[in-house]
Order: structure tokens, then sequence, then C-alpha cells
């Protein structure tokens, strides 16, 4: 979990080895690079030590022969692996971008565009009257924050000093 939350991008690998799933691309053919938006532990029953990576952006790609037959589902390596050479190669995949859930308690979920941060914002109170009416708990501060870092809520950590 904590390799993987270092990177940038996931890249997929088809295997149609295994019977779970709708294989779409060809055997051993990268098929989908995407944005790493957070690593966060697995809640499924069950699950061990099994991370989810959440993306917020994906694009279609098609890479043969990118998979060595490797048994482990993650494996480390290099974008250039994939034709990827340069910030711009990057910039020239046509991406999709994910929406984003947000919800503030008793408030409704909105949707907003995958990183669309400045529509979560909240302005200091004018007042310390206003500031009382306005004041936000510790999970309403922590969900505001993991939306405009683009992270999930159990990466933020508030400290209160006082």
């Amino acid at each position: 979990m904590s390799k993987a939350s270092k990177r940038k991008y996931l890249v997929c690998v088809q295997n149609r080895n295994q019977t779970w799933g709708q294989a779409t691309a060809e055997h051993q053919s990268a098929f989908l690079i995407a944005k790493i938006s957070s690593v966060t532990k697995s809640t499924e029953k069950d699950a061990g030590d099994r991370s989810i990576i959440k993306i917020s952006e994906f694009a279609e790609i098609t890479v043969p022969n990118s998979w060595d037959g490797n048994r482990n589902p993650v494996a480390y390596t290099k974008l250039s692996d994939y034709g990827i050479q340069t910030p711009d190669d990057l910039e020239d995949l046509s991406w999709t971008r994910l929406g984003a859930s947000f919800n503030l308690g008793d408030v409704a979920p909105v949707e907003m565009p995958g990183d669309d941060y400045l529509a979560a914002t909240i302005d200091a109170p004018s007042s310390p009257a206003l500031a009382e009416s306005t004041a936000l708990s510790i999970d309403e501060a922590k969900r505001g924050l993991a939306l405009k870092f683009g992270v999930s809520v159990e990466q933020i950590d508030i400290t209160i000093r006082g």
C-alpha cells in the first residue's frame, strides 16, 4: 500500500488465464492507463492486507506483450515500457475524467468533475458570531481536505494545538 500510494499512474494488463471479469483486450496486452487518486485499505470481508487503488482519470491504450506471466497482480515498471516517453505523450492520450461525490453530513451529495476542488472551498467567516454558526466538525474538515487534495479521508490527519 505504501509503495503504490507513491505512484502517479496505474497501467492495466489483460490476463485471460482467469475466468472472472469480462476480458476486452488481447491476452498480455496493456489496455488502460489511469491517474491514481488514492490507495486505501480494502474494507471487504476476508480482504486480508489487500488495498484498493482509486483513480480519477483513465485513457485506453494498446500495448501488446506487456505481461511476463508473473502471478502477482501488481508490478512496478516504467511508463516507457508502454511507449510513454515524455509528459507530452501523457497529454496526448484521450483522458476520461471520473466524477466525484462530496457529502457534508445532512447535505445531499453533489456530483462534481473529478478535480474541480474550487467548488468545495469554504470561505472564512467575517465575524465571530458567524464563525460559530459555520464551524466544521473534524469529519467535515477531513472530507473537504480530502476532496481539495485528491486523497482519501483516511489519509488526512488533523492536529489541534491550543
